[in-house]
């Protein structure tokens, strides 16, 4: 079983991170991350962790913009997504959504994936689902796996 296709129990922020750091060398140059679970599972936070690792700072959830893009110093782009507040398809297309597609690289994030079909996403990006589980206060249960 490879990082990419796992499931990981987690006890705290730093292992999280950690998670995070190890499986980041994985992605691909044009990566969809899927992330899904409940409220407070940790969907932000590790978006945070994962800007952070590449060097992106001031990362804040895009509930109310629905994306927002980011940079680091070497040009990397990530764009990050949620979707909490979507209504329809209408609000997605107005996003940009679909445009997001034509970059020859870029990390896509999107929280709250599961308001989203994934057999209309691209084939030729990695797309890996990333569900979370929230155990305890502090103990997450976080599934992978390549759709």
């Amino acid at each position: 079983m490879t990082i990419l296709n796992s499931q990981h129990i987690l006890k705290n922020l730093q292992e999280l991170k950690s998670f995070w750091q190890d499986f980041l060398p994985h992605l691909n140059d044009r990566c969809i991350l899927l992330m899904s679970g409940d409220v407070g599972a940790g969907k932000t936070t590790s978006v945070q962790m994962i800007a952070g690792e590449l060097g992106m700072r001031d990362v804040q959830s895009p509930s109310f913009a629905i994306h927002l893009r980011y940079e680091n110093a070497e040009g990397k782009a990530m764009d990050h997504l949620d979707l909490y507040r979507l209504k329809d398809d209408d609000d997605l297309e107005s996003s940009g959504f679909w445009d997001l597609f034509a970059q020859k690289n870029s990390l896509i994030i999107i929280e709250w994936a599961n308001r989203l079909d994934f057999d209309y996403l691209p084939l030729n990006w990695q797309r890996i689902e990333v569900r979370f589980e929230k155990l305890s206060d502090t103990e997450r249960k976080i599934t992978t796996r390549q759709v």
